[in-house]
């Protein structure tokens, strides 16, 4: 990790010696007393916290807090077709820290209802969000919620928006294509799961004005697939075009 993210800007706390945070200031950073370590609040301010370790192995931060820095998440939001426990990790982790503003993982047609039992999704879910946010040195988080289907996930979505992107391998319109400086604009990008789309949902995509993309011909994995096309969306704005998210 490259800052450790916590709850709220206080002016100090004390973590137990067992705390994994204390372990990793220990053992992986090898923080001495007075070093100053990279902390952020969750969607707050980033900031410094003085190490001090008591004699009992416990550690007591002390903190100063810069000012509120601008949101920089990426007006993206992606859907992803409920995957395998391992597959939904990786892409957890890697969307938090490409800095995606909104996830939305939803049942599909050819995937697995009983992914959706896993206990990822009780609480380990939010703590792959913070350590993909946390490698990013990044505050903010982006949103999340798991949903029965498309036509629930588009009742959810926050964004409401003109592009929408879907991608398919099979019967794509074209490639996905990166966006320009002159084109940034907020978008939902839907991928399916593992097994791909039905020819229902197909329909329903087409019919919900998403527009089918592909990125070449290989058949990729959901992690995979999601690296690259969001990594395509994103380069207008990290050269410049992004407009903070409200």
């Amino acid at each position: 990790m490259n800052l450790f993210l916590i709850d709220q800007p206080v002016a100090e706390l004390i973590w137990e010696a067992t705390d994994k945070r204390a372990v990793h200031l220990r053992k992986v950073l090898l923080a001495g007393n007075g070093e100053l370590v990279d902390f952020g609040v969750i969607n707050g301010p980033r900031g410094k916290g003085k190490v001090n370790w008591l004699k009992d192995g416990r550690v007591k931060l002390d903190f100063q807090w810069e000012k509120q820095h601008p949101n920089d998440l990426l007006p993206i939001s992606l859907w992803v077709g409920l995957s395998r426990p391992q597959t939904c990790r990786k892409i957890l982790v890697q969307a938090a820290a490409l800095g995606v503003a909104e996830l939305i993982f939803f049942g599909s047609d050819k995937g697995e209802p009983s992914y959706g039992l896993s206990s990822l999704w009780k609480e380990e879910w939010f703590e792959l969000l913070i350590q993909g946010t946390e490698q990013a040195f990044a505050c903010h988080v982006p949103s999340c919620q798991r949903v029965s289907g498309l036509d629930e996930a588009l009742s959810v979505s926050s964004f409401h928006c003109q592009t929408r992107l879907a991608l398919d391998v099979y019967e794509a319109d074209g490639p996905l294509s990166p966006m320009t400086e002159d084109t940034v604009v907020p978008v939902q990008l839907v991928i399916g799961s593992e097994r791909g789309w039905s020819a229902r949902e197909r329909d329903w995509l087409r019919q919900n004005d998403f527009a089918l993309n592909h990125l070449g011909d290989r058949v990729l994995r959901v992690e995979t697939a999601m690296v690259a096309a969001v990594g395509m969306l994103a380069s207008a704005y990290w050269s410049g075009g992004n407009e903070p998210i409200e």
